[in-house]
């Protein structure tokens, strides 16, 4: 398995929202941003069930999407590079 890193939480051997061992990684941006996600450490860990099997789920609400979309987006800005460099990087701005 790949040794992947978060900026997003110091812990991810543990769910960000119940504080559970057993969780999957989610990459913040998925898809053909997924490696960017890897590269920038925009990956967290979550219980399955908030991962992708509920209603509340990640991959399900969009405000908690959201929510992980922008908290990984200010980090960028603070440490990386600007508004428009991400909106370059990843196709558009969430804030």
């Amino acid at each position: 398995m790949k040794k992947l890193y978060s900026v997003l939480t110091d812990d991810m051997e543990h769910c960000i929202i119940t504080g559970d061992c057993n969780v999957e990684r989610h990459h913040v941006f998925n898809g053909s941003n997924r490696t960017l996600s890897e590269r920038y450490g925009f990956i967290v860990p979550l219980r399955p069930d908030w991962h992708n099997m509920t209603p509340y789920s990640v991959h399900m609400d969009q405000q908690f999407d959201l929510s992980l979309k922008r908290k990984a987006q200010a980090y960028y800005e603070s440490h990386y590079g600007s508004r428009e460099e991400f909106r370059q990087t990843f196709g558009k701005s969430y804030l």
